[in-house]
Formats: C-alpha cells, structure tokens, sequence
C-alpha cells in the first residue's frame, strides 16, 4: 500500500474538484487530487459542455438573472446565495480567459461571449493548470471510503490505483468531495462515471443529503442520442405527430407536457425556428457539440424538425446533494467539505433543476469556496500563510494523525430536505444499525427496510421507511 500526507485530498477530477484544488494549491497547501477516471476528461463536462451562470455586475442584470429562476424553483433559493454565486462565476470565468487562455469566442460586436465552455477544452486547460499548480494528480485511482480519527474528524481516504493494482490511502487535513452528481443509468453523454459516490462517503460518515426530492430532473435530447443541452431549446417549438403545435411545451416550464405526451406512445417534435442569424451564430460558437449529432445525421435544426425525448439525469441535472452547512461548503461532519454536483444546490435553484449554466456556476464557485478561495478575489493570488480548507482540523494535522480508520458506516443520520422528508436509519433482520443507501445506488442492502429503486426511467423511493415529520 502507497500513502501520501497532505493538507488538503479533493475527491473528483471535474470542473468543481480542479477549481477545489487550484485553489488550495495557489494558497499554498499541499494537495492531492483523486479521480477514478482521467481528469480532464472524466465527467459530463468534459464530454460535452455547458452554459454558464455568467452576469455582469450591472444591478439591473443581476436582478433579471435572480428573478428568472425563483418562481419556478419554488421561492426556495436563497438570494444572499444567489449573488455569492454571480459575483464569484464572475471573477473567475475572468480569470479562466486572462490566466487559463480559454478561447472565448466573441460575437457581432467584438466582445467575448463569457456564457459558455466547451467541455474538453475547459477541463484540458484545469488540468494543466492544476498540474503547474504543484497538485498531486492520482489518475484512475478510485477512492473506497473515507478515513477518520478517533475524534470522527474526516482524516483522509483510501483507494485503489487501477493501473498500478495496488491500494492507497491519503491523510489529508481536509477532505473536500467533487465525485458530481448521480445519473450513470441515464444514459446522457459523460454521466457512465456520475455513480452518487461522494453522495455515500458522506452519508457513511454522517453527513446529511439534502432536497433529494428534487433530483429527478429530465433533459432534453434528439431521440437515440445522449446530448442534453436544454438551454438551446428555448429557442424551440414542440409539435406532435400530426404536425400541430404542442401547446404548453418549452424547455422550462413546460417540460411535463412533453413527457405527458411522450408517455402516451406518441412521438414529440422539436424545431429551433424562434432562433435569429445572430442567436444561430452565437449557439455554434458556444457549443458546437450540440450540432454535432444534427450534422452527421443531414438534419438542419433551425428548419428541420426532429423528434426528441427526455433523459433522466438525476442529480447531475436535478439539485439534491449533500447537505452544506457554512459559506465554505462545510458538511457539518468535521474536515469535509463538499462541491459541485456532488453537494445540493438548492441555495441558488430551489425546487427547480440546476441543469446547465446554474450548476456550472455553482461547481466554480463551490470549488473555489470549499478550497478557500475569499469572495471576490479577481486573480488566482492568495495572501502567503492562508489556509487552503478552514477546516476545524488545521491544514496537515491530519498527517500527523495516528489511528485514522475507515468511516463507521452505522451513521444514523436522516436525509434532510426543505420538505421534512426524511429516512432514518432502520434496523436490519439481525438487529445491527444500517443506514438508508444514498440516491442511485446500483442496489440496496439486504434486509434493510428502506430499500430504494432506481431505474433508467430515475431514482423513486419505497419502503415503509419513508416518512413525513
């Protein structure tokens, strides 16, 4: 077995955990970052791209970008939140363009378009940088379980390097979770890796989940293809088989009339025709991907229409995730720290799916605050002798640890959500404490009460264990 020391492990290899880790790195901490697949080009963001929550700090626009998500989130977001998120996106989405050398494409009037990134060249560039940043990178070197101290102190975490074939453990003294979000069955392009794993260190460890309620979020996709770029088809019009107009069908807030329909046996229509020259441009620019199927199959989307359908993405699209309890992304467990899809983001979206830009912004700015990152730092900079993680645990304590163990994996801690909904721990047929499985596990433990069901179709819930406070 291989063991490291550092003072800060990020778990992930995404958009949130290489901002996690650029961050703890440029504040002068020793970091390890651990991913299961290749960072840069693991994940739903690296396969595809995404929009970005990105505003101007012009006080009108930021009111308009506030207000347009409330109502159908449920007035469950939290404005304070709200503008963290912009002002942080902000700044490093600035930074990502002077000191990453991203490519932004510019429109008609020659001023860059800062609303979009193409996955494989974002997530190529965060590698590099994390990589001149001094981060330890562990390729393809999934984490098994979190470590702890006798305290219950989040102490590091151990795994398993596929390539070398050997385990490894990391004490770390913090550990902050950017595993993204569960959707491996939906079959949505770069979702095969999104398995809930931060979801089930934490919950092991006693972390709470929060509004899972509201993760079974579905994208839009062409029919037989797995990519989901919703935002586009706002531009769309829906239509039934016989050619007449779907009444009530759009991208937000109609999206349950598609799948009523779909539901019936009938196919559904899509035709960009509400997109301008100039809208048409800017889409190719940002996200070329999304043309990409349309191109190999000879289909115009602006004039041709095609048929669609709705992916279940879990909690990569919906906004349930662990619980955060502080500005910095803490869990409320001691040492772990928690971002991007991996954490809920019920702060910024409420009740409503974070899918795309939202979530984009939540996974750099997350990242960011967990790493430690101060609010509104325009430059990579950090004062020396900052702490990377203001953990309760001082950075590298943890090395100095002795006895740290795997996670007891008896927590009874209860699913929280802005509902009251929650599952408490049961008690297995030999009367041993076993805790609720955490969303879109690939199975559920034997004898266990409070089994949970996930299919293609997404997550739902049974069992006698689900209750209401």
């Amino acid at each position: 077995m291989t063991e490291y020391a550092t003072d800060v492990l990020v778990v992930g290899g995404g958009p949130a955990a290489t901002w996690a880790a650029l961050k703890a790195a440029e504040a002068g901490a020793r970091v390890v970052l651990a991913d299961k697949g290749y960072c840069g080009t693991s994940g739903a963001t690296a396969a595809g791209g995404t929009g970005v929550w990105y505003v101007p700090p012009e006080p009108a626009a930021r009111e308009a970008a506030m207000a347009s998500r409330e109502g159908l989130g449920g007035y469950l977001a939290d404005r304070r939140w709200m503008a963290r998120v912009l002002d942080e996106t902000y700044d490093r989405m600035n930074e990502l363009a002077t000191h990453g050398r991203y490519p932004f494409p510019t429109g008609p009037d020659g001023q860059p378009l800062r609303g979009g990134l193409q996955g494989p060249e974002y997530m190529r560039r965060m590698r590099i940088r994390i990589r001149r940043a001094g981060v330890r990178v562990l390729d393809h070197s999934p984490v098994t379980e979190l470590l702890t101290d006798a305290d219950g102190i989040v102490a590091g975490a151990a795994g398993y390097r596929r390539q070398l074939r050997e385990s490894y453990r990391v004490r770390a003294g913090a550990v902050v979770l950017a595993t993204g979000g569960c959707a491996f069955l939906s079959g949505a392009l770069g979702t095969n890796t999104d398995t809930g794993d931060g979801a089930l260190f934490a919950a092991e460890v006693g972390a709470e989940l929060s509004g899972m309620e509201f993760s079974n979020a579905y994208g839009i996709a062409p029919e037989g293809t797995s990519v989901t770029k919703t935002a586009f088809y706002s531009f769309a019009t829906f239509y039934q088989e016989d050619g007449r107009v779907l009444e009530g069908a759009a991208s937000q807030g109609g999206r349950s009339v598609i799948a009523r329909e779909l539901l019936t046996g009938a196919r559904v229509y899509a035709r960009l025709d509400r997109a301008d020259e100039s809208a048409r441009a800017a889409m190719r620019l940002a996200q070329p991907n999304f043309f990409l199927t349309f191109d190999r199959l000879g289909i115009d989307p602006f004039t041709d229409r095609f048929a669609v359908t709705l992916l279940a993405e879990g909690t990569v699209r919906g906004t349930g995730g662990i619980r955060i309890t502080g500005d910095d992304c803490a869990t409320g467990v001691a040492g772990l720290y928690a971002a991007g899809d991996a954490a809920t983001r019920e702060e910024i979206c409420g009740g409503f799916t974070g899918g795309g830009s939202h979530n984009a912004a939540w996974a750099i700015s997350s990242g960011s605050w967990a790493a430690g990152a101060p609010p509104g730092t325009p430059a990579p900079s950090v004062p020396p002798g900052r702490r990377a993680v203001p953990s309760p645990a001082p950075a590298g304590r943890a090395c100095a640890r002795r006895g740290a163990r795997p996670a007891r994996r008896n927590t009874a801690r209860p699913w929280r959500s802005y509902s009251g909904r929650y599952c408490r721990t049961t008690r297995t047929t030999s009367g041993a404490a076993r805790s609720s499985r955490p969303p879109c596990a690939p199975s559920t433990r034997p004898g266990h009460s409070c089994a949970r069901v996930c299919t293609a179709k997404g997550p739902t819930w049974s069992g006698p264990g689900r209750r209401r406070r």
